[in-house]
């Protein structure tokens, strides 16, 4: 039951000034104040506080004052607060506004600064706030002055409960975690596929993605209230213009390149014209040099040229440029909305306080769709080329095949020139060879289906055993002659790689077959010894080549101690095949298959001379 003296109190102390405070107690929490505050409108630099205490403050009626871009004001609010409970309270004083650069709270004889230019020590969320006790029935009242130069010129105070105040800040550190964590793994993402592609259209949107890292952790406060000092964060805050740049360059770099504007001799003249601009205008924008931030309206025109550059590259067949629009419309709303703010036309803080963070996930989403589906369209142009490069193979093959007919007529003449010429072809086939490997190899990377990637290894094998052949006939001096043992185990080596089995290979390589010979028994050996590292062994097991001569018969033995050949259908072992089409048909040659403790295949034909 109150006593006496709290009725005394409560009547004749706290009734009074009812009429000009706002009544606070326990219950009193994420309530916005400043309808019921007092405003008084300075300029710069402004007034004393003794000095400002003389002047008629007025009242307003609305929640939020935005003056946009204001360098030469100053705002003093006024708000006087009763406390009608019995208890003591503690309540949390926070400007909404981040980006407010100083904002000065006069609390009796205590001053304490806040804002981007002044980060408190102890202070753990972006936007200013300042924590003070009433006690029981105690009237106070906090002066509040408000400075910007640079950035935009906003105040909406709302009063908090402790607890609540940390609840709420919890829950915007939490989506600010979100926002960053997805931007961050974009950027790794994208920087990985730029690694592998090594395309610039990855290079310019991982720099936008480091530019949106930048400008979001100065436009949200981040940088100010962990990374930096007060003197740091007032130079970077001066600068603000010069980070905007650094966001803008790299996404006018990626539109370039993502649509290939140099087909568009004008928009991509002006494209470049904005590359030279933006730099000197935030030079001159750099503590308010010559313009102030509402120089940004010069974006609008750049934003009307990107779009173009969007619509007129899908008009021209560029299809991915729909992805692009629309990513890029996320941006463009954001942008305008930005400007009209900083204008002091609307106020976001009414409406979605977190609109540009939302439109630059959903654009790096979008972009990132975009980028993909680029990568499929580059992996259709790819299969094309790969075709156009099989069929110039085919014909550089008949070309060359045609030369070597020519030159070889003219080998009697001159054995000088027939070296020259000899190499040629070698290098020439060698390198061609080298190309298709390379290009199944990256196909092998990027196939999904392992019965794909078999496949691919198998067609790679058969064209490695051409390869190593000519890079023999490379590398060694004696172009009639190679030695048959090194060209069979660098071909059996090859193939091992693909295979995780323990298999022994033997070679007993009596003679060198001639060179004639030589490139389609690589071909046979290659399939033979494919075939027992794919069916004859589980894990364990020996192989044994061999090559001899009887007589004027050469002899091409491979044997292996596996489960024995399984006859297939012919039409499903393509190996057998081949097996059979160039020793009868190339070669001319005999062969035979036994299946007795394992499986052995001999070839044998005639030594041509």
């Amino acid at each position: 039951m109150r006593s006496l003296f709290q009725y005394f109190f409560m009547i004749f102390v706290v009734a009074p000034s009812l009429l000009y405070s706002m009544n606070i107690d326990q219950n009193t929490s994420s309530v916005s104040i400043l309808k019921q505050c007092e405003v008084f409108l300075d300029s710069y630099p402004p007034l004393s506080k003794k000095e400002v205490e003389k002047q008629q403050f007025h009242p307003i009626d609305t929640d939020i004052i935005n003056i946009g871009i204001s360098p030469n004001s100053t705002v003093w609010v006024r708000c006087r607060f009763t406390n009608t409970s019995s208890k003591t309270l503690t309540k949390v004083l926070e400007n909404e506004n981040s980006e407010i650069e100083k904002l000065t709270i006069y609390d009796g004889n205590n001053t304490i600064l806040e804002g981007q230019f002044y980060k408190q020590p102890s202070a753990y969320f972006t936007n200013p706030n300042y924590t003070f006790t009433l006690q029981p029935y105690e009237s106070k009242t906090l002066l509040l002055s408000a400075h910007s130069e640079i950035s935009n010129f906003i105040i909406k105070l709302v009063l908090w409960n402790t607890e609540d105040f940390i609840h709420y800040t919890y829950k915007n550190l939490i989506m600010i975690f979100i926002f960053f964590a997805v931007i961050i793994t974009l950027l790794l993402y994208n920087l990985i596929l730029y690694f592998f592609t090594l395309s610039k259209v990855y290079l310019y949107y991982v720099l936008y993605l480091i530019g949106v890292l930048f400008f979001e952790s100065f436009n949200l406060g981040i940088a100010q209230l962990y990374f930096f000092n007060d003197t740091v964060n007032i130079l970077i805050t001066k600068g603000t213009m010069v980070y905007i740049v650094l966001l803008v360059i790299p996404m006018i770099l990626f539109t370039m390149e993502f649509l290939d504007t140099q087909r568009f001799a004008k928009i991509h003249f002006w494209l470049k014209f904005y590359l030279y601009l933006l730099p000197l205008v935030a030079l001159l924008s750099y503590d308010n040099i010559l313009f102030d931030l509402n120089v940004m309206v010069i974006f609008f025109p750049l934003s009307i040229l990107m779009i173009s550059a969007g619509v007129y590259a899908y008009l021209k067949g560029t299809t991915e440029a729909v992805v692009y629009l629309l990513g890029w419309s996320f941006i463009i709303i954001s942008l305008t909305l930005s400007i009209l703010q900083s204008l002091g036309m609307i106020n976001l803080f009414e409406h979605f306080r977190y609109i540009n963070e939302v439109a630059f996930a959903l654009e790096t989403f979008i972009f990132s769709i975009a980028l993909a589906y680029r990568i499929k369209n580059l992996n259709k142009q790819k299969e094309i080329l790969n075709e156009k490069l099989l069929a110039m193979q085919k014909s550089e093959q008949l070309r060359l095949q045609n030369l070597v007919e020519q030159q070889t007529r003219k080998l009697q003449a001159s054995l000088e020139e027939k070296e020259i010429l000899f190499k040629e072809l070698q290098h020439r086939v060698k390198n061609n060879l080298s190309m298709v490997i390379s290009l199944l190899e990256l196909q092998i990377h990027n196939a999904v289906l392992q019965d794909t990637k078999k496949e691919l290894t198998i067609t790679c094998n058969r064209i490695n055993s051409f390869a190593k052949l000519y890079e023999l006939l490379y590398l060694n001096e004696n172009t009639i002659q190679l030695p048959t043992h090194q060209y069979f185990e660098a071909i059996v080596e090859t193939i091992k790689v693909n295979f995780n089995k323990d298999v022994d290979v033997i070679y007993d390589i009596q003679v060198n077959i001639s060179l004639q010979d030589l490139i389609y028994c690589g071909l046979i050996l290659n399939e033979l010894i494919t075939n027992s590292f794919k069916y004859a062994f589980k894990k364990t097991g020996f192989i044994k080549i061999s090559v001899y001569k009887k007589d004027d018969t050469i002899y091409m033995s491979v044997y292996d101690n596996g489960k024995g050949y399984i006859k297939q259908p012919k039409s499903s072992s393509l190996g057998l095949t081949i097996v059979e089409t160039l020793s009868k048909k190339q070669l001319r040659a005999n062969l035979s298959i036994e299946n007795s403790e394992g499986t052995r295949v001999t070839l044998s034909w005639k030594e041509k001379q």
